[in-house]
């Protein structure tokens, strides 16, 4: 009994300190730029999902006293990448709660491996840091079907794939009944021509 009290203190206790500290998770990436400033970046909700709102973060501190930098979603950027497409970039917006924390939110559409690009300055620090998702860093984007039930709802591009093959039979369907119908009038001409002549 006294064992099961202590691992529910245990829980409560990890409980609060997610909430007393919103935004910071365990897997994340840290590292020290310069020399003058600790950095730790990660996605705002971990595990992370395709298609379910989350943000990038960054928490930059400085390394001699561990006090949060201010005023830098005005010289820092944040690019994003994936897959080997052309970054976009995102801009960062301060959490006032947590001084020198930094959100840029984002909907992550695909699974897999991402890649965070921070660029600008950090003070008179020029920055310009990746940060890759992956085992031992920060958590890679994951797909919904194993968390779906009773039935796995179909991606993106399988209902649009789906709407098209529609929209196609559609398109035959009407080219076929205009046929039909151009294809009935031309034979009620002929037949009234016919028609017409043999009373003649």
């Amino acid at each position: 009994m006294r064992q099961l009290r202590y691992v529910l203190l245990a829980v409560l206790w990890m409980a609060t300190l997610t909430v007393l500290h919103p935004g910071v998770a365990l897997a994340h990436e840290q590292r020290t730029i310069a020399g003058k400033y600790d950095v730790e970046v990660g996605w705002d909700r971990e595990p992370t999902y395709v298609n379910q709102p989350n943000a990038a973060t960054i928490y930059v501190t400085r390394a001699s006293n561990h006090e949060g930098i201010a005023g830098l979603e005005k010289t820092l950027q944040l690019k994003i990448a994936y897959g080997g497409n052309t970054p976009k970039a995102f801009a960062l917006r301060p959490v006032f709660t947590k001084k020198g924390l930094y959100l840029a939110d984002i909907i992550p559409t695909k699974a897999g491996s991402y890649i965070f690009n921070f660029v600008g300055t950090i003070e008179d620090t020029p920055v310009d840091e990746k940060f890759e998702s992956g085992p031992g860093r920060f958590d890679d984007v994951m797909g919904v079907d194993q968390l779906e039930f009773p039935q796995a709802a179909p991606d993106g591009q399988t209902l649009a794939s789906d709407l098209k093959a529609a929209r196609d039979e559609a398109n035959t369907a009407r080219l076929l009944a205009m046929g039909g119908l151009v294809t009935g009038i031309l034979g009620l001409i002929v037949g009234g021509v016919a028609l017409v002549r043999r009373k003649g």
